[in-house]
């Protein structure tokens, strides 16, 4: 249900195309939510047939006219009515945790490499949330205002990263000394 909401409030930012809503959705909310490019395309229909999105089709030269949705005065108060809605608190489900709490039948090598692994996935994840920031502070002051509340989670998403490195380096660090 929430991808929707998810179209919805970036539409609401910024008209766009599928392609557009991709590429936004990618830099923005992919990290604390993941859809396909065929779940935002199906998405986009969907609430293009309930009334909540416009679309236009604009020409382009030697390619497919380019459909670039909107919101509709629905659209806005079913993304409002959504937003003032209490939101459930998610639980943390990761395998890695699983098999870090079941470590004891693990060997301390194929733990480390497990980790080193994940360990590289986040390092990188956070510098891709840190360029992001970046990018957001290279907007300009009227639209930094504008975003401000919407910029957040990112900043969560970077201390999370930042969290979970330091997690895994002393984990490393104690896998070490006991081998």
């Amino acid at each position: 249900m929430s991808l929707r909401f998810a179209v919805l409030t970036l539409l609401d930012i910024e008209p766009g195309s599928g392609y557009d809503l991709k590429r936004r959705f990618t830099r923005s909310v992919t990290h604390f939510w993941s859809a396909s490019h065929q779940q935002m395309y199906r998405e986009l229909h969907r609430l293009h047939e309930e009334g909540l999105l416009d679309c236009i089709e604009q020409a382009q030269a030697g390619r497919p006219d380019k459909k670039v949705y909107s919101l509709t005065d629905a659209g806005r108060r079913a993304l409002k009515g959504w937003a003032e809605q209490p939101a459930a608190p998610q639980k943390i489900r990761d395998p890695l945790l699983l098999q870090v709490f079941a470590g004891h039948h693990v060997d301390p090598t194929v733990m480390r490499a497990e980790l080193e692994r994940h360990l590289a996935e986040h390092r990188a994840l956070l510098q891709t949330y840190e360029e992001q920031n970046q990018r957001f502070y290279n907007r300009d002051a009227a639209s930094q205002q504008h975003l401000w509340l919407a910029h957040q989670p990112l900043l969560l998403g970077i201390e999370t990263e930042k969290t979970w490195i330091r997690w895994a380096e002393q984990l490393l660090a104690r896998l070490g000394e006991a081998q």
